[in-house]
Parts: C-alpha cells; sequence; structure tokens
C-alpha cells in the first residue's frame, strides 16, 4: 500500500483511525490501525500485529510505518 492509499480519522485530539482507501467505506478491512499520542511519542497499534505496539518521533513515521506494513491480498481462498 502507498502512503497515498492512507485514510485518516481524527477521533480525538490524540488519536486517530487510520484506513486502506481503496477498501470500501464501511468494510472492516478497510481499517489498517491506530495512532495515539502518548507524551512526546505516537503509539502505532497495527491491526496485522494487534499485539504489538511500536512507536515513533513524529505522527508522519507513524503513519509511514502502517503504510509499510500492509500488503495487497494475493491469495484465493476457496
Amino acid at each position: 500500500m502507498d502512503i497515498r492509499d492512507i485514510g485518516i480519522n481524527a477521533l480525538s485530539p490524540t488519536e486517530w483511525r487510520v484506513s486502506d482507501r481503496m477498501v470500501a467505506d464501511g468494510d472492516p478491512a478497510a481499517l489498517v490501525g491506530f495512532i495515539q499520542r502518548v507524551d512526546d511519542a505516537f503509539e502505532v497499534t497495527n491491526f496485522g500485529r494487534p499485539r504489538e505496539r511500536s512507536y515513533f518521533s513524529s505522527f508522519d513515521r507513524a503513519t509511514a510505518s502502517l503504510a509499510l506494513c500492509r500488503t495487497p491480498d494475493t491469495a484465493v481462498l476457496r
């Protein structure tokens, strides 16, 4: 996923929902993760790794980390 495919919705002054704009609105698969401001850092919860938290020095780096982790599904389920 390219950084241009990321949609960011502010939930509060310190929390943001991050989604994949290439997936239809309302589809839960569009949710990529959350970013939360914690003191001087930005905590990232990536739905691909829900038990892990990553911390970044800037909002841009936090957002980019979510774009880099997401890859398009290529497998076909039968």
